[in-house]
Formats: structure tokens, C-alpha cells, sequence
């Protein structure tokens, strides 16, 4: 099995810089988006710092041979864990990188599986069928109340909480990911996203991008394309990944 895929990343229209970040690992089929969070120090440098720094750490963890076996995921949440141990440590001895902070969501790909982990809320999808399935759950205050009830998703966008979040890469105590890993059949996709997508976005329209553009590269451009015609109120970046058999 290989994997096709492409990345884009774009400053949206109201923001004076990208503090999005994607990066991917194809030796080890290791895909990864990373939203710098604005009011932290420098979200940019977090962001940044996971695409260069994470593959190590899930190369110690996860090799592409066992990504079948019991448990995967949870080695993937162990190298996400570890690596966000040692940003908070080294953080304490670098004033750039004390305060900052950033979402991740990462993706191995691998004999027929894929492996999640997340912090945040940048999101993953499966795309099956011509339909979207969100892999993921928001770590954020406005998901927390859309699922007690008290918010309705409908109102979630103007609710002064939907920017906060509840884990992230930086927190401390340390950041336990979500983990979770999916059979894959022949014809699915893997879309990953910033906020400044799926925030704008909703999923039928993620879905039509999917649908009508076979090339990873093509669809991510509709996908950003999609965002800005939205108002583009953030950064946007959107994964599309690809195995094929």
C-alpha cells in the first residue's frame, strides 16, 4: 500500500500571520497539522517546533510495521506525550518558546490502518463513501458545553468560548492525546484540519471538495479556496491523504 498526499496552508483574510503548520513524515506515513494558538507567546514557533521535532519521537514509539498490531494508538499517544513533556521542559530555558503554545493532530498510515492522536482542536476525517466522519473530538470549551446541552452547535461560532481550549501541546501537567485508529478500505481519504477550516466550513461542503477533486493537491486547494470564500476569519490548513492499494 502507498500513500499520496498534499498539504496547504493559508493566512485567511483578517490575520496578520500563518500560525499554522503542517508536516509530514513519509518514511514513516506520518501526517501532522499544528494551529499555533494567537494568544499564546509564539504559536507559530510551537506549531513549527511538532512538524521538525514529533517524528522523531514516533519513530522511537511506532515503526510502520507494527501500526497493525494491539495498541498502536496508544504508543502514538505515548510519543505525543513525550514529546510534549520535553517542549515543556525545554521551554523553561528558552524565553521564544516559554508561553507558547499549539494544537496537533497527527496521522500513521500504515497496512491498511490509520492511527490518530490529538490534542486540541485541529481535526481528522474519514472521508468514506462520499461522506465525512469526524475521527475526532474538540478539546475545547464550547465542545464540552455543546455536549452537556447548554450551547447548541448552531450558536457554538459566536459563543465568546470557542477559541478556549481544554488540552493543548503546552499544558502542564502534561497533555494526554485522544487516541483512536480505524480500518481503511480501498477509496478512502484522510482530510486533516485547522480550525480556520472546519470552523467556516460545514461538512457537506468538505465533503463536495472531497468528491470533486481526486487529486490530494487539488482538493486542498478547493478546500482553502472554500474557507476564504467564507470570510476567512483565520488561518487555514487542510491535509488530504490518500492510501492506495
Amino acid at each position: 500500500m502507498g500513500v499520496q498526499f498534499a498539504g496547504l496552508s493559508d493566512i485567511g483574510r483578517l490575520r496578520a500571520t500563518n500560525q499554522d503548520r503542517w508536516g509530514a513524515d513519509p518514511e514513516q506515513s506520518l501526517f501532522m497539522v499544528a494551529d499555533g494558538v494567537a494568544c499564546s507567546t509564539d504559536g507559530a514557533l510551537a506549531a513549527a517546533l511538532v512538524m521538525e521535532l514529533l517524528p522523531t519521537y514516533v519513530s522511537r514509539h511506532l515503526k510502520s510495521d507494527n501500526v497493525n498490531d494491539e495498541g498502536a494508538d496508544e504508543l502514538l499517544g505515548r510519543a505525543v506525550v513525550e514529546y510534549c513533556t520535553d517542549f515543556c521542559t525545554y521551554a523553561r530555558t528558552d524565553p521564544r518558546a516559554a508561553g507558547a503554545n499549539t494544537t496537533l493532530v497527527a496521522v500513521v498510515i500504515a497496512q491498511a490502518r490509520a492511527v490518530v492522536a490529538h490534542l486540541g482542536d485541529s481535526r481528522a476525517y474519514l472521508f468514506r463513501d462520499e461522506k465525512l466522519q469526524q475521527l475526532t473530538r474538540d478539546h475545547s470549551v464550547i465542545q464540552d458545553l455543546i455536549d452537556s446541552g447548554e450551547v447548541a452547535p448552531e450558536d457554538a461560532g459566536r459563543h465568546p468560548a470557542r477559541a478556549t481550549l481544554t488540552r493543548h501541546v503546552a499544558m502542564f501537567p502534561r497533555a494526554l492525546p485522544d487516541t483512536a485508529a480505524v480500518e481503511l478500505l480501498p477509496g478512502d481519504r484522510i482530510l486533516l484540519s485547522s480550525d480556520g477550516l472546519h470552523g467556516v466550513v460545514d461538512d457537506d461542503a468538505l465533503a463536495a471538495a472531497l468528491i470533486e477533486h481526486a487529486a490530494p493537491d487539488d482538493a486542498c486547494a478547493a478546500l482553502i479556496d472554500a474557507a476564504l470564500q467564507a470570510g476567512g476569519p483565520d488561518n487555514i490548513t487542510a491535509m488530504v491523504i490518500d492510501p492506495s492499494w
